[in-house]
C-alpha cells in the first residue's frame, strides 16, 4: 500500500512536525519583508498625501500671484444704477485718484439700407461678385444669377471671411422688403464700401443701398482732455483703467452734458482677506507636514508607534525648510518692508501664521503698494513659494524621485517574497524526504518486531 502522507506507516504525527517546522520557516523568512511592505504601502500613501497637499497650497499661490490679486481698488461712479453710462475696471497698476468723465458721443459703425419689391424677387441677371470693406477690413461673395434678396443675405452672414457685417430683411408695411447692413465696424473713417464686379450686380443691388449710419469714435472728456476711442473701450487711455461707455451722459436744462465722478480708492478688505487666505493655505499645509512627519513617542522606551506616515523621511522636513526659508528671504519687490513679519504678520513656535489685523491695516493704510508688493507679483512671496514648490511636485521632482524609489523598494521586496516561497518548497520537500525515511525505517523496524514477536511466541 502506498503511504499518501508523512507518518502514516509508523503512525507518528510526522506532518504534524512538518507544518510547525514550514510554519516556523516561513515566519522566519517573510516576516522581515511583509513588515518592510507594509511601512512601504504606508510612506507611499503619505507621499500621495503630501503631493496633494502641496498641490493645493501652490494652487492658491497662483492665484495670490495674478496681477492684481493683491492690488484692487474701489471704484464709485456717481450715476444711474438702472440707467448707467460708463463702466470702470481698474487693473494691477491702477492708482488712486478722482476724474470728472463726460461721454460725449458713443462709437458706431456704418450701415446701409435699401428697400426692394420682395425678398424672393431675382437680383442679377449675371454671375458675379460682391466686395465689402469697412477700414482694413475686406472680404467677397460670389453671386449668381437669379440670386433673391433670401439668398444673398445667407451668403452674407454665413461667409467664412465675414469680418463681423451683418445682413437682415425687414418686411415693411406696403409689402416691399428692406435690406440693413452692418458693417460691425466702428470708429471714424471706417465707413462700409459695396461695390460689385459687373453692371448687373451694380444697378440690381448696389446703386439700390444707401448709407444710413457713419463710422464714428466713441468721444469723452476725462478733467478737460478730450480723448477717442475707435471703440466703446478706452483701455490704459487712463493708465490702470479700463472704461467701457454705455450711453452718452445726461444733460443739464440748458443743454450741456452732465460729467461723472469717478472716485478710486483702496479695497483694504479685499486685501486683507487676501492675507488672510495666504495664511489659512500655509497653515494648512503646515498642519499636513507636521502630521505625516511626527515620531512615534516612546513609553518606558517602548515605541508606541504613533508616528506620521512619513515618519523618518526627510522630504517633510525638506519643504518645511524650504517654506520658513522663503518667509524669512528679504523681499526684492518691497522697497519699504523686508518680510511679511514686518506688517502684522506673526509666527508661533510650531510655525503656524497669524495675522495681526489692526497692524496689518495700518501698514496698508499708510504703504499700500509696498504691502502689495511683497506679497503678489512675479517677484512676490505667494510666486516664489509657487516657484520654489512646483520643483518638489513636477514630473522628476524630488516627490516623484522620492515615490520611484519606494516602488522600487516595493518591487524588490515583492521578489524576494517570491523568492522565499521557492526556499519554503524546498525545505518542505526536504522535510518530507527526511521524514519519509524516517517513516519508512520505523515501518520496517515495526515489521522486524512484529516477526521476532511471532517467532518467540510460536516456540513457546
Amino acid at each position: 500500500m502506498a503511504i499518501t502522507s508523512a507518518g502514516a506507516g509508523s503512525g507518528l504525527d510526522l506532518e504534524g512536525i512538518i507544518a510547525s517546522s514550514v510554519a516556523a520557516k516561513k515566519a522566519q523568512l517573510q516576516s522581515p519583508v511583509l513588515i518592510k511592505q507594509d511601512t512601504n504601502k504606508v510612506m507611499l500613501s503619505g507621499l500621495g498625501q503630501l503631493k496633494s497637499a502641496v498641490t493645493k497650497f501652490t494652487d492658491v499661490m497662483a492665484k495670490l500671484s495674478e496681477p492684481g490679486a493683491f492690488n484692487k481698488r474701489i471704484i464709485n461712479i456717481t450715476q444711474s444704477k438702472d440707467d448707467p453710462i460708463l463702466k470702470v475696471e481698474g487693473k494691477a497698476d491702477a492708482a488712486n485718484g478722482q476724474y470728472n468723465i463726460t461721454v460725449n458721443q458713443l462709437a458706431q459703425s456704418s450701415r446701409q439700407e435699401g428697400v426692394f419689391d420682395s425678398a424672393t424677387t431675382p437680383l442679377f441677371s449675371e454671375d458675379g461678385e460682391l466686395s465689402f470693406t469697412a477700414g482694413d477690413k475686406a472680404f467677397k461673395v460670389k453671386v449668381k444669377a437669379g440670386d433673391t434678396l433670401q439668398s444673398l443675405r445667407k451668403s452674407i452672414n454665413s461667409h467664412g471671411d465675414n469680418f463681423g457685417l451683418t445682413a437682415n430683411i425687414v418686411n415693411t408695411a406696403n409689402g416691399k422688403a428692406k435690406l440693413v447692413i452692418d458693417s460691425g465696424v466702428s470708429g471714424d473713417g471706417n465707413d462700409l464700401k459695396i461695390t460689385g464686379s459687373n453692371d448687373s450686380i451694380n444697378n440690381g443691388f448696389v446703386n439700390q443701398l444707401t448709407q444710413t449710419q457713419a463710422a464714428q469714435d466713441a468721444m469723452i472728456d476725462v478733467d478737460g482732455v478730450k480723448l477717442k476711442s475707435d471703440s466703446n473701450t478706452f483701455d490704459d487711455t487712463i493708465q490702470g483703467l479700463k472704461i467701457t461707455v454705455l450711453r452718452t451722459s445726461d444733460t443739464t436744462s440748458s443743454g450741456d452734458l452732465k460729467s461723472n465722478k469717478v472716485d478710486i480708492s483702496t479695497d483694504k478688505s479685499t486685501l486683507v482677506t487676501q492675507a488672510q487666505s495666504f495664511i489659512d493655505s500655509y497653515n494648512e499645509l503646515q498642519d499636513t507636514l507636521t502630521a505625516l512627519g511626527k515620531r512615534s513617542t516612546m513609553v518606558d522606551g517602548k515605541k508606541q508607534d504613533d508616528g506620521g506616515a512619513l515618519e523618518g523621511d526627510a522630504t517633510t522636513r525638506l519643504i518645511s525648510s524650504f517654506l520658513s526659508n522663503t518667509l524669512m528671504a528679504p523681499s526684492t519687490q518691497s522697497e519699504s518692508f523686508s518680510t511679511l513679519f514686518e506688517v502684522g504678520i506673526n509666527m508661533d513656535k510650531n510655525g503656524k501664521l497669524s495675522l495681526d489685523k489692526k497692524k496689518f491695516e495700518e501698514k496698508v493704510d499708510t504703504n499700500f503698494d509696498q504691502v502689495v508688493a511683497l506679497f503678489g507679483g512675479e517677484q512676490g512671496l505667494a510666486k516664489n513659494l509657487q516657484d520654489g514648490l512646483k520643483d518638489y511636485t513636477k514630473s522628476g521632482g524630488l516627490l516623484a524621485q522620492r515615490t520611484d524609489e519606494l516602488n522600487s523598494v516595493q518591487r524588490r521586496l515583492s521578489q524576494q517574497d517570491a523568492d522565499n516561497n521557492v526556499v519554503l518548497q524546498k525545505y518542505e520537500a526536504s522535510l518530507r524526504a527526511q521524514y519519509g525515511g524516517l517513516d519508512a525505517l520505523l515501518v520496517k523496524m515495526n515489521q522486524s518486531l512484529n516477526y521476532l514477536y511471532t517467532i518467540q511466541t510460536n516456540s513457546n
